[in-house]
């Protein structure tokens, strides 16, 4: 384990769908569902310092470009000298899939597994935080959402207008019905531009305005997930 520090690091994933057989039902606590589409990963020397991130995107379909977000991700975060790494649903959800796709590419490709054994290295140094148990607690709401977390406490966590941005297909009514259909960007979204994302990055598309838009609205929502994290994590124990 790292050498004790005040540093702090936070990360979160967010995911496309994977081919899975017919009558299948999807589950998205199981790597064989979904597949990594960006990592945001983000550190804090000590309370009060600026908070660094990044945002890696995966740059194409395929497991080579998989693992290489995969890589790149933990390579950012065994470069910092934290104690505890701070998520929300880390660990029924984000380092589940961060381990488990690393397996899932590595044994398609047959080839880079000494990324799953940097990946499995990194978990079992790093201590998780995970906020989410709290957050059910204090919403007494066991499905209660980073967005109402934050909201409950007091917590600015901003929101991805769609408005905002002249996105190339609307994801609204893609969603399932029992989504809200306000205009923000949401968790269930990100599928749907991911998967066009990706499509336009691997025919080298990146220069058209389709994919700029997609790429300034996931990159401003994947931060939006990440960095309040740090002061959600300062406000325990959570209060109104």
């Amino acid at each position: 384990m790292s050498a004790p520090s005040n540093g702090l690091l936070a990360f979160d994933i967010e995911t496309v769908n994977a081919d899975r057989p017919p009558g299948v039902d999807f589950d998205f606590q199981n790597p064989d569902h979904l597949e990594m589409f960006c990592i945001c990963v983000a550190h804090r020397p000590s309370p009060g310092d600026e908070i660094e991130h990044e945002i890696l995107f995966r740059e194409a379909t395929g497991p080579a470009a998989e693992l290489d977000v995969i890589e790149a991700a933990v390579e950012w975060m065994d470069t910092k000298p934290p104690e505890r790494v701070l998520t929300f649903n880390g660990d029924g959800f984000d380092f589940i899939h961060l381990e488990g796709r690393a397996h899932n590419a590595a044994d398609a490709l047959g080839d880079r597994f000494d990324v799953v054994d940097q990946v499995e290295s990194f978990i079992e140094g790093v201590e998780s935080d995970d906020l989410r148990p709290e957050a059910v607690q204090f919403c007494n709401d066991q499905y209660a959402s980073f967005e109402q977390t934050c909201s409950a406490v007091g917590v600015e966590a901003p929101e991805t207008r769609l408005e905002a941005f002249d996105l190339p297909v609307d994801p609204i009514p893609q969603r399932p019905t029992y989504r809200s259909s306000e205009p923000i960007l949401m968790g269930c979204d990100v599928p749907v531009l991911g998967e066009r994302y990706l499509n336009l990055s691997e025919c080298g598309q990146t220069d058209i305005k389709a994919f700029r838009e997609m790429h300034d609205a996931l990159t401003h929502y994947a931060e939006t997930d990440v960095r309040p994290l740090f002061e959600l994590a300062d406000s325990r124990p959570f209060s109104s």
